[in-house]
């Protein structure tokens, strides 16, 4: 089980095994169709192994698709943990910087993944897709905690009164997230003029001014 909760029936993999590259192949894949609409046997070419190490490594491509998300949690989960930085207002902004920073360029070198969290974002509870919500909102719980930490430094600074609600600051999350894979999506692909510190910053601001 991840620290968000999230159980991963097969255990946590070694990175740089076999299954976590082709995980990261698949994350990586950047053709304009989402990973669902590809087939196994092109799932496996892209990959560059034998179609047999896709079942054998994952059973199913439903469930090749669920374990993107997970390990994609699980290195959005090891940046930010990275990064790390307790300490006063000041540090925890900048640490908070630096962790948008980082998991923003992570979305945009796995356009694959970021296609996936779309979707998962997208699915309504009680749809044939919330198999995925898990993986969702274990994102969603990261940025959560991170975010907890910026407001209680916020309070402690005297800067606010009280400290935010969990709803708001999951609402936060949430939207920081959406924004985040809106972003790296439209620069990929529509509006690559965009640099990628600007757009960093713009998620920035989104989340100290969502504290106020």
């Amino acid at each position: 089980m991840s620290a968000n909760g999230v159980e991963h029936p097969t255990g946590k993999v070694r990175r740089g095994s076999a299954r976590v590259r082709l995980l990261q192949a698949l994350m990586s894949l950047d053709d304009h169709r989402s990973v669902q609409e590809h087939s196994v046997d092109e799932l496996a070419a892209i990959a560059n192994v034998a179609k047999g190490s896709v079942y054998y490594q994952f059973g199913s491509k439903e469930n090749l698709v669920r374990q993107m998300l997970v390990h994609g949690a699980e290195e959005l989960q090891r940046i930010m943990d990275e990064l790390d930085d307790g300490g006063n207002l000041a540090v925890v902004r900048a640490t908070l910087t630096a962790q948008i920073r980082a998991a923003f360029a992570f979305l945009r070198e796995h356009p694959s993944f970021t296609g996936l969290v779309a979707y998962a974002l997208a699915r309504r509870r009680d749809d044939e897709s919330q198999q995925l919500r898990a993986e969702k909102e274990a994102i969603v719980g990261l940025l959560t905690d991170r975010l907890g930490r910026l407001d209680a430094a916020k309070v402690a600074g005297g800067l606010t009164e009280a400290a935010s609600s969990p709803a708001r600051l999951e609402i936060m999350a949430t939207s920081l997230l959406s924004a985040a894979v809106t972003l790296s999506i439209e620069q990929h692909t529509t509006d690559q003029e965009w640099s990628e510190e600007d757009c960093v910053q713009a998620l920035v601001a989104m989340s100290a001014g969502g504290l106020e």
